[in-house]
């Protein structure tokens, strides 16, 4: 079967994107067939599909709107938050072979560097199980350099148009989409035809375009830029070093070890392919390769500019990957300029994607379904809607409102009891109306690193500030739960509180 599948695709590359559409279709399969718990991104937009506002956090909107129209369609179920994120990775694969296949002329170079993706652990791991607006921003990356190498080679009134779209858009999905933005556009600018696309009057309607895309999130931000700034940085100073050298020394370090951990398994699958005839090309050949490299060293500059500024210590490799996925198509560039031949390596390079195709799927269902075989349970064993049946079945009520003080209860919960509002004290910025009964009282949920826990104190502050005087005495408990296929002693703590009014 796969020998089969090498063949074709080494035939026909345009193939490709059937087989993507295929992966995706079985990734989704998949994502329904393991357990219903949510992981981190997964919860959190459960979460946040109950508004539909110009800001949430700290994390620009885009894909908290797309996700949140899907579940006022469908209504929010595993299903939905499944399809959203596997239609958005299916997109930036079909964008990215199509961005691919504009600058270069071999289209099984654009099938290898497409296909390349599946050689990125952040990408075919990461991606594909827990991250929402990195995923959203790289499709955004993809459209927008699209829409400016269609302009340098055939500028039009549409090509215009959709940079506008693609820039506005993307600014929608992560605030350091500015820095491709900026690296773009000296990339534009030293190109040959770049300053008359750029003088261009068309390029007006394309600023205006992205400021009106832009604009509601925009004023919101200035409203709310500590919440949106704050914890981000406070995330990027963690582990901080005392001295003022060695935090000089850390920020650089992290930003480059997180390079080399992404590119890495890239870098050794194209020198095992490819061999001398790969590691011996990495120079810049024709106009799309400068291209390319300049974008790469610009945002890389910049990066660096940021750590100094801002004194940023920790960097994730969520944060790093939509700065460098694109490198596959730089490599397979230089390489066709070279004068190396695609077909002749196309049938070995393609056994790893198509191994890696095969492999991760089965992985997820493995890890879900014998999880004792890693260690510990996997977020999907949590047990959310064992704890729902029983604190229900045991009260013998439904809430009106439920409350947490973290996204990952907030989500699951919201999962497991679709149509009650669901607010978190981590996110006060968020409200929503409820109905507070004696027949409809507020359940307090909160996820105990140990028993015996009592209220923490962000309820405590959140039931004071809101509810006053009027309501009965809190009894607080706890429970354990196993976790789905997990071992006796895997138990999933929940605290809990009944809030009643007086």
């Amino acid at each position: 079967m796969e020998a089969r599948m090498r063949n074709l695709l080494a035939r026909k590359p345009d193939t490709v994107v059937l087989l993507l559409a295929a992966y995706f279709v079985i990734s989704f399969i998949v994502r329904l067939l393991v357990p219903n718990g949510l992981r981190m991104d997964e919860s959190q937009q459960a979460f946040f599909s109950q508004w539909l506002v110009v800001g949430y956090d700290t994390q620009p909107p885009l894909y908290n709107w797309f996700q949140a129209v899907i579940v006022s369609v469908f209504g929010l179920s595993i299903a939905t938050i499944a399809a959203a994120k596997n239609l958005v990775l299916f997109l930036v694969f079909l964008s990215y072979y199509k961005l691919a296949k504009l600058v270069l002329d071999d289209r099984m170079f654009a099938a290898i560097a497409t296909l390349s993706l599946f050689t990125i652990p952040q990408v075919f791991w990461q991606a594909q199980r827990d991250l929402t607006h990195t995923v959203a921003q790289m499709l955004m990356i993809n459209l927008l350099l699209y829409s400016i190498i269609r302009t340098l080679k055939m500028p039009s009134l549409f090509s215009y148009v959709m940079i506008g779209i693609t820039l506005g858009l993307g600014m929608l999905t992560k605030y350091n989409f500015t820095l491709v933005v900026f690296a773009a556009f000296i990339a534009v600018f030293l190109h040959p035809d770049g300053l008359k696309r750029l003088l261009d009057r068309r390029f007006l309607l394309s600023l205006v375009i992205a400021v009106l895309l832009f604009l509601p999130h925009g004023l919101w931000l200035l409203d709310n830029f500590s919440l949106a700034a704050n914890r981000t940085l406070d995330t990027m100073a963690q582990e901080a070093p005392t001295g003022a050298f060695a935090k000089l020394v850390k920020g650089p370090t992290e930003f480059i070890g997180q390079v080399l951990v992404i590119m890495a398994p890239l870098v050794a699958v194209y020198a095992i392919i490819f061999g001398k005839s790969f590691l011996r090309n990495l120079r810049p050949t024709t106009a799309w390769a400068h291209f390319f490299d300049t974008v790469f060293l610009a945002i890389g500059l910049q990066v660096l500019v940021l750590v100094f500024a801002i004194g940023i210590t920790s960097m994730r490799d969520r944060w790093v990957l939509p700065f460098l996925f694109l490198m596959p198509i730089a490599f397979c560039l230089k390489m066709q300029a070279r004068g190396i031949r695609a077909d002749v390596f196309a049938r070995r390079f393609l056994v790893v994607p198509l191994a890696v195709m095969v492999i991760v799927p089965s992985v997820i269902l493995v890890r879900a379904y014998m999880p004792t075989l890693f260690g510990r349970p996997e977020a999907y064993n949590a047990p959310y809607a064992e704890f729902v049946s029983k604190v229900v079945a045991e009260e013998g009520k439904r809430p009106g409102l439920v409350l947490t003080d973290g996204w990952l209860a907030s989500g699951n919960l919201q999962l497991q009891l679709p149509g009650i509002p669901t607010i978190c004290t981590f996110f006060g910025n968020l409200t929503i109306d409820y109905d507070w009964t004696a027949e409809k009282p507020i359940l307090v949920v909160w996820l105990p690193a140990k028993e015996g826990t009592t209220l923490p104190a962000a309820l405590v502050d959140w039931i004071q500030q809101n509810l006053g005087p009027y309501y009965l005495a809190v009894t607080t408990k706890n429970t354990g739960i196993g976790y789905i296929g997990g071992r006796p002693e895997d138990q999933r703590l929940f605290g809990y509180a009944w809030i009643y009014p007086r």
